[in-house]
């Protein structure tokens, strides 16, 4: 065990002190963190007239809008949006009346108001409206500014007075609407907010992406490591005073930790500025040890299988692309996730469950979804702990006798021979 700390300590230090590493971990954040700014950079750099609430002209030469119920209109028409969607209070624009349309289309064009409305004299026979926005592209004219809330404006006005005011009330806000679901036993219950929904998914798909982010880093820098070792017969020297196990064991753990330290500080970058969300999401107890269970189990799976199949190439992008399809393995449940989300206890949602190469993103995405009974989280540990053991052993194998052979890449004919060695 001696040997294979010291192993493991030396690839740790030795990888978290290169330049390349230390540009990754500060570098990419900082990138993506500009990036992630650009926008709000954009936002900011407007004259900063109609930041809080936009405002929206309204023309009225039909005479039918009361713009004294403007202010309850809008009201209504952000509690109706407020109570569909948890996800933040959304703010309608500013209903304004304009008497001359080349006034308003100035303003338009000056962006003190985000639209223009005018509604025509012939109004009441033809319903007749136009509307007048600023020509940034498609989506700029697909769904024009204050759109609804002169629609229920129109109708608030047109009833007012001759209906009473409950009756008025229900025009303004036509559905208070209370949202059940029925599981798949046929039990009925309220559904969850979109909030609600989002949250319940942040632990356990937040696993996912570390476990993602995990495989890709950590790989990169086990087969880089052992590519080099192999090209500048290391490994000679190495196993005169290691066996192969060991230094199989040295590396993944002294590498894997240089990728985990990597994606936990990925990690602390986006969580810190996210800790306003944290009192919100919800994400029981057993969840995130469920989550943490199989984010360990896939990591060691899918360590041992890279570390086997990057001593096989004779560089390292030769490497890389031989270790591509336990990459491209570890995701296959994302190409199905339709299916999986429908029906989480589907024979497809359990088959993968069991698989071990994609029962930890499957079971990340079940468990984050619904209640997992408890003989598939059973099934599906055992199956991985299985997987690792055997995926440790056959890189044991492979690892001894690749790695002394030079010149020529192994045939899968060979391969085979060397996992069935005892």
């Amino acid at each position: 065990m001696r040997k294979i700390l010291v192993i493991a300590r030396h690839e740790f230090i030795a990888t978290v002190t290169r330049k390349g590493y230390i540009f990754a971990v500060i570098g990419m954040p900082l990138f993506f963190l500009a990036i992630a700014a650009i926008p709000m950079i954009v936002e900011t750099s407007g004259d900063g007239s109609s930041k809080e609430r936009g405002m929206v002209a309204v023309i009225d030469r039909a005479g039918v809008v009361d713009f004294d119920l403007a202010a309850k209109v809008i009201e209504r028409v952000e509690a109706a949006s407020d109570s569909s969607s948890s996800l933040g209070p959304k703010k309608g624009p500013q209903l304004t009346s304009y008497e001359d349309l080349d006034r308003a289309l100035a303003d338009l064009q000056r962006r003190r108001i985000q639209a223009c409305y005018v509604i025509e004299s012939d109004y009441m026979t033809t319903g007749r409206v136009s509307v007048y926005v600023r020509d940034e592209g498609l989506f700029s004219r697909l769904n024009p500014p204050g759109e609804r809330e002169l629609y229920a404006l129109l109708r608030a006005s047109l009833v007012k007075g001759r209906v009473s005011e409950p009756m008025l009330q229900r025009v303004l806000r036509p559905v208070n609407l209370a949202s059940m679901k029925v599981s798949e036993r046929g039990e009925v219950q309220p559904s969850e907010s979109e909030w609600d929904e989002v949250t319940k998914l942040i632990g356990p798909f937040g696993m996912f992406i570390l476990l993602t982010m995990a495989i890709f880093f950590s790989s990169g820098y086990l087969l880089q490591g052992m590519a080099e070792d192999k090209q500048n017969r290391v490994i000679e020297i190495l196993f005169s005073s290691v066996t192969p196990e060991q230094l199989l064991a040295g590396k993944i753990m002294g590498l894997g930790a240089a990728g985990l330290l990597q994606v936990a500080f990925y990690a602390l970058v986006l969580l810190v500025p996210s800790m306003v969300l944290v009192v919100t999401v919800q994400v029981s107890v057993g969840q995130l040890l469920l989550s943490l269970v199989y984010f360990g189990l896939g990591y060691l799976l899918f360590a041992s299988l890279m570390a086997g199949t990057g001593i096989l190439g004779s560089t390292v992008q030769e490497s890389n692309q031989l270790a591509a399809v336990w990459t491209i393995s570890s995701i296959v449940p994302l190409f199905v996730l339709g299916p999986i989300s429908e029906s989480p206890h589907s024979a497809l949602a359990r088959g993968f469950s069991y698989f071990p190469l994609t029962a930890p993103v499957t079971m990340l995405l079940r468990i984050s979804l619904t209640s997992v009974p408890v003989i598939d989280i059973l099934i599906s540990v055992g199956s991985l702990i299985v997987g690792i053991l055997l995926a440790v052993r056959g890189a044991a194998k492979v690892f001894r006798a690749a790695s002394l052979m030079y010149g020529k890449r192994p045939g899968l004919s060979e391969i085979l021979r060397w996992l069935r060695e005892a």
